[in-house]
């Protein structure tokens, strides 16, 4: 977003330096005029306008010359000031004011009368400019807000935990429930600060630079073992069909995506339920399906579950840092594809997503 208002400011400056440039044109051409006249009436080129009776009236013929020049000189310094000169004054006062931070500054031609083409480009450039900017500003204020929310909440726990330890005489039951805790909030920071960097990484990428060939279905085998841990402790099943499929991306975001698609789909299982994982082969494209048996998503929550730090589960009952998914969107963006969720409440949910080849 901000690359995008700065290319539009970029682009507004180049419009005003052609007016510029239209300006000076226009004096010059107006001294150009003044020199041309007097070198005609030096010459005496027109004798029916320089000479009477014989005699060259060169005094006369040169003041009218310098008196008309100096009036089409002053028409259009003052035709300048309004057109051209009053506008810059507002465009650059609109433009301290942003660089100072107000991003709800605006620039309007249409107050003032007529303004250029090229000026009136600018000022919508601007405009567009201020608006973006000020939706990155509300963005990084919202970022910074939920940040702190997520990393101060489990460190309160493990600050709360750790103190009981420590004043207490603890039966060894309870000391092992808090440890746990501990460890488990210490485990959701990690993931926080994992997130965040890879999160970053992503957004700074325009084009992959680690693109190599790999078995997709075999990476997708590989990251079902690296989460087994939490889908037995559920004492889940897997259904898999992967079909044998190359493809050429990034391996190490990619297994990002699997790893955190599995890792939702076995947080929000039921104990007992079932995780299928689907790879199939379109005419262009690569499918790749997580299927959970949990309790489902409504619609509000599917239109924003791929936001930054956003979580359905509002009562934090299931752990997680609304990370996870905004990193995924962004990977698959990254390689030219999409993610998609279907879902109901009571239902479970199904993300689905697509690889062009």
């Amino acid at each position: 977003m901000m690359k995008n208002a700065f290319n539009r400011l970029r682009s507004g400056m180049e419009t005003l330096n052609l007016t510029m440039l239209l300006i000076l044109n226009l004096f010059f051409m107006v001294f150009l005029l003044l020199a041309v006249c007097t070198v005609l009436v030096l010459a005496g080129v027109d004798e029916g306008f320089l000479y009477h009776d014989g005699q060259v009236e060169l005094g006369g013929a040169l003041a009218f010359v310098y008196t008309v020049c100096i009036l089409i000189a002053v028409s259009m310094v003052v035709m300048i000031r309004m057109v051209f000169i009053h506008p810059l004054q507002r465009n650059i006062e609109a433009m301290k004011k942003l660089a100072n931070g107000d991003f709800t500054v605006r620039v309007n031609h249409a107050e003032h009368g007529y303004v250029p083409r090229e000026m009136v480009e600018f000022e919508q450039s601007f405009n567009k400019a201020a608006e973006e900017l000020g939706g990155t500003e509300i963005l990084r204020k919202d970022f910074i807000n939920n940040f702190s929310h997520e990393f101060k909440t489990p460190i309160v726990s493990i600050s709360g935990f750790a103190d009981l330890l420590l004043e207490e005489q603890l039966p060894p039951e309870d000391q092992k429930e808090y440890l746990t805790i501990i460890r488990d909030e210490s485990r959701r920071l990690a993931d926080l600060a994992t997130n965040i960097l890879t999160l970053n990484r992503v957004e700074s990428q325009t084009i992959l630079t680690d693109k190599a060939c790999f078995s997709l279905d075999e990476q997708l085998r590989q990251s079902v073992l690296v989460t087994q841990q939490k889908w037995r402790q559920k004492e889940l099943d897997f259904d898999a069909d992967l079909v044998p499929a190359e493809y050429t991306g990034s391996e190490g975001l990619l297994k990002e995506v699997w790893l955190n698609l599995l890792d939702n789909a076995a947080k929000f299982s039921p104990e007992g339920g079932t995780v299928a994982v689907n790879l199939r082969k379109e005419k262009n494209a690569l499918m790749v399906s997580v299927t959970d048996q949990g309790e489902g998503m409504s619609a509000d929550t599917q239109a924003h579950i791929f936001e930054q730090f956003y979580q359905g589960d509002t009562s934090h009952t299931t752990q997680g840092n609304g990370l996870g998914l905004a990193m995924v969107k962004k990977v698959l963006e990254l390689h030219g594809g999409s993610i998609q969720v279907n879902s109901a409440p009571g239902q479970g949910s199904c993300f689905t997503v697509t690889l062009p080849i």
